[in-house]
């Protein structure tokens, strides 16, 4: 498994230098690290529930666009690139659902207070894959707190 985390981890860097690089990232990393993420942590009922979740925060996300505009928006469209789509659905198959949950608002505030003024465009995935990578080298090497269940989390919360 030590392989299978490498790999993810040069994944999430390529991730990262290609979207702060030129604001794309090849399509074909998304299913590579999606696989990996399955070998590590098998399919479960949370990446559906996180899949549910991300289709659900998108369609609302559109329908709030499409509300202030007046006509349907689709925030893929010119507000949401396809990668970071596609890196936020790898993700799903790791994270269990809090941390899924907690993930995404607390590496969208981190995303927020990095680029907010310094990119027309937000190299969002990439900042989000060097957030995560971060977590992952904390969780699996340095202070294991297990991205894979909530238990850490509901702990935290409970204190």
């Amino acid at each position: 498994m030590l392989c299978v985390r490498i790999a993810i981890l040069a994944l999430l860097a390529l991730v990262f230098a290609q979207d702060m690089r030129s604001r794309a990232v090849y399509w074909l990393l998304f299913p590579v690290l999606t696989a990996l993420f399955i070998v590590l942590a098998g399919f479960s009922v949370a990446a559906v529930i996180n899949i549910v979740f991300l289709l659900v925060q998108f369609l609302l996300v559109s329908a709030y666009f499409s509300i202030k505009k007046r006509r349907w928006v689709n925030v893929m469209k010119g507000l949401l690139g396809w990668g970071d789509m596609l890196f936020l659905l790898s993700i799903a198959f790791y994270l269990s659902v809090l941390n899924f949950v907690f993930f995404y608002i607390a590496s969208l505030l981190f995303v927020l207070l990095v680029a907010a003024k310094r990119y027309k465009h937000i190299p969002l995935a990439g900042l989000q894959a060097l957030l995560l990578a971060a977590l992952l080298i904390t969780d699996w090497w340095i202070r294991p707190f297990n991205l894979t269940s909530d238990d850490w989390l509901l702990r935290l919360i409970n204190r």
